[in-house]
């Protein structure tokens, strides 16, 4: 009696475990049983059939907000300059922003590509498209838009719920630093150093200088990165310049004629990476930049190097 009750015990008990192994398949099925369609920024719709487990990132920050959302294991190639977090730089490289050959992508066998459309690399893109990859250009032209791709890479990727909190957290967090702008500093941004080149207001680091309280002394220009001339800086007298520094320890070319012409100590450095990617650290960058114009530093003070936060 006792061995045919067992025997009936296990036998249920395997009965059991196979329908819940069953049910996990089906529900595995029913959240991609339809095509997953999502709308990207350039207005293109992208379908995936499955989630995907090999993803390329062309952009930098793509490749900061996939390890965000938790699959930074998935991405099987990146660009140059995808170099945060530090997992990141050990990912295979198939270029940079404006060098991409279609033979590269298609030798890594991606179930979807993630580009910045800003980027380059158009042409690329399209003959990729033509081919049947799946491939979701980003351009975010707000700073809100940097949350919104939070949700839209979450929904594509099946991490639909972190993607709806870490978009929540970065309104939150863009919104608590408005409520501590300081007073209207005027500024002038230098986002290159070759050439005098600026950004305007409608640029995200033009709107990260408003969340500020300050001024942009060239945001009324009508070119997003326009190039000024030494006399154009004069004549606007900015209380600060910003600098974007490329690595760390920077000194801008120009810094010994800012000092000349009156700027000594007013020359502020910014870690690059933290203010002109739209991803998840652009908050970091936005919070540097405000302490900085806000924290009451004296003319004769030296430049902070925001490359020490990180």
């Amino acid at each position: 009696g006792f061995r045919l009750a067992s025997t009936a015990q296990t036998a249920g008990g395997t009965a059991v475990m196979r329908m819940v192994a069953l049910l996990c398949c089906l529900v595995g099925a029913t959240a991609w049983s339809a095509e997953r369609v999502v709308v990207d920024d350039l207005g293109q719709q992208v379908k995936l059939s499955a989630e995907p487990q090999r993803i390329i990132s062309l952009a930098p920050h793509l490749t900061e907000m996939l390890f965000e959302l938790g699959v930074g294991e998935r991405i099987v190639a990146t660009v140059a300059h995808s170099d945060f977090p530090a997992a990141a730089q050990q990912i295979p490289r198939l270029g940079d922003a404006f060098t991409l050959s279609v033979e590269a992508v298609v030798a890594v066998e991606p179930d979807l590509v993630l580009a910045w459309s800003t980027g380059g690399n158009q042409r690329t893109l399209r003959q990729l498209a033509e081919m049947g990859y799946a491939i979701y250009q980003n351009e975010a032209a707000t700073l809100n838009d940097i949350a919104a791709t939070f949700e839209k890479l979450g929904t594509l990727i099946d991490r639909r719920e972190t993607g709806v909190r870490l978009a929540a957290e970065f309104r939150a967090a863009l919104q608590a630093q408005r409520r501590r702008a300081g007073d209207a500093s005027r500024v002038f941004f230098q986002i290159s150093d070759n050439q005098l080149y600026t950004v305007n207001d409608q640029h995200l680091i033009g709107q990260a200088i408003r969340v500020c309280g300050a001024v942009n002394v060239f945001g009324q220009l009508e070119l997003p990165v326009p190039m000024v001339s030494m006399e154009s800086i004069l004549d606007a007298a900015p209380d600060v310049i910003l600098v974007a520094s490329p690595v760390p320890g920077f000194r801008s070319r120009w810094e010994d004629e800012w000092a000349r012409l009156g700027w000594q100590g007013r020359t502020l450095y910014l870690d690059a990476s933290l203010i002109t990617r739209p991803g998840p650290r652009m908050l970091d960058g936005i919070k540097f930049l405000c302490d900085s114009l806000n924290s009451g530093r004296r003319p004769d003070q030296s430049p902070m190097d925001s490359s020490k936060i990180r």
